[in-house]
């Protein structure tokens, strides 16, 4: 695993990726790359 790297992000944004989280112990890194693989796939349906 690389080094983790530091984002910006506004308060309400890091409390939607909070509600993301599958499970309480969920990190951003498995939220992100969760959103981006579905954006991925639905982006190849069309």
């Amino acid at each position: 695993m690389e080094d983790p790297a530091t984002i910006q992000v506004e308060k309400e944004t890091r409390k939607k990726l909070k509600e993301l989280r599958i499970t309480r112990r969920g990190t951003y890194d498995e939220i992100l790359n969760r959103l981006m693989k579905n954006a991925t796939d639905s982006k190849n349906k069309d």
